[in-house]
């Protein structure tokens, strides 16, 4: 196969699209796949894969664009398909090259970049379920959502990594059948040693720090559980907008020394502190499929998260931990101590542990993906 990777973000930037274009263009290629990506990032780092790549080299915010859709052109010319990272930054201009060159399109969705932009910088505050059903947003979220919408019903096939998330782009109009689950990988990674007092509790939570990943309720919540368990530890890792605000929330509930939010860490450096927690908490309203749970179960920590997203079909209650009502206080800090006084009893084999991580193995999203965008070339 000829494959276009029409890619958003890239390395040296953060963020699983970015991973995930990397991974995928250097497997495919090891497979024998003939490779092309066209990156929408200026300062993209080309040692990191092993085909060959196309970079814009304009990077005022709008002319970029222009570039990338002729640069997507030019390759799709004597591509196959194209296989857009993203509905939206990546996925309009491919669809304008998919349509020009009569190349078939396939997009990646791994969120809803409409409601994310939307809660981010024009005003939504509704959750990402209710936004589905709405449309009295401000012009530019309406627009970003038609943009989306336009893209997936454009594509030959849509590629989503949960089934919460399939259930999200059939809402757009896009057809049941047109869109498959193709879980994400998810390896292990080794950790080092990590200084912890013999008699600390230390919660875990994760994530970039906005609105929507709950973390103001997990730091609400400390005074009640130290009432039960004076030596637990709130430990919350990430940056975003919301850095200054919470740390101010811990200054104003008087819990220096007992929440700590030191800001980014490396993958590394986070999942060693992981694999000593007691437990790793996601009160987020919004999760495609979290990789930070899956890593988390890889070095065996227990997972208490909301039932929202994806995180139903990672966390599963009495094997590797438990599910509790999103921003919900006293069910967050019930399952919490439960897990913490040693009283929910947690028994998850390792038979079981083996077909679950099968399903997110890097062979198994290689396989899953490649045969996609064969059937679609065969077509």
């Amino acid at each position: 196969m000829n494959i276009l990777i029409a890619a958003d973000i890239f390395p040296p930037q953060f963020g699983g699209p970015a991973t995930y274009s990397v991974t995928i263009a250097n497997e495919l290629t090891k497979k024998g796949e003939n490779v092309k990506i066209v990156s929408l990032n200026p300062d993209s780092d080309k040692k990191v894969v092993i085909c060959k790549i196309d970079i814009v080299k304009n990077k005022n915010k709008f002319l970029k664009y222009f570039e990338y859709i002729f640069l997507l052109i030019k390759n799709a010319i004597k591509s196959d398909v194209i296989y857009a990272m993203g509905p939206v930054n990546a996925g309009f201009p491919a669809m304008i090259a998919s349509k020009l060159t009569g190349k078939k399109l396939v997009v990646k969705v791994v969120g809803d970049y409409a409601w994310e932009q939307g809660v981010q910088r024009f005003g939504v505050k509704d959750s990402i379920d209710i936004f589905q059903t709405k449309n009295n947003y401000s012009f530019m979220v309406r627009l970003l959502k038609w943009i989306q919408k336009i893209v997936v019903k454009n594509s030959s096939i849509v590629i989503v990594p949960s089934f919460y998330l399939k259930n999200i782009v059939v809402g757009w109009g896009v057809s049941e059948n047109s869109v498959v689950v193709v879980y994400n990988s998810s390896s292990y990674v080794g950790v080092c040693p990590v200084e912890k007092a013999e008699e600390e509790k230390w919660i875990i939570s994760a994530g970039r720090l906005v609105p929507w990943k709950g973390m103001l309720e997990l730091i609400e919540i400390m005074p009640e559980i130290l009432k039960e368990q004076k030596n637990a530890k709130l430990k919350i890792y990430g940056n975003g907008p919301d850095l200054k605000f919470l740390k101010n929330k811990v200054i104003e509930l008087k819990l220096e020394g007992v929440v700590e939010i030191p800001g980014q860490l490396s993958r590394k450096e986070l999942m060693c502190k992981i694999n000593k927690a007691d437990c790793f908490v996601l009160n987020s309203g919004y999760e495609g499929l979290s990789h930070l749970i899956l890593e988390a179960l890889h070095v065996n920590t227990p997972v208490l998260a909301s039932r929202a997203g994806g995180n139903s079909e990672l966390v599963i209650p009495g094997k590797n931990g438990d599910l509790f009502e999103l921003n919900n206080k006293e069910d967050i800090k019930n399952k919490i101590l439960n897990l913490l006084n040693g009283e929910m009893n947690l028994e998850w084999s390792d038979q079981e542990k083996d077909i679950f991580f099968e399903k997110f193995s890097l062979k198994s999203m290689v396989d899953s993906t490649s045969s996609i965008l064969k059937k679609i070339c065969q077509n």
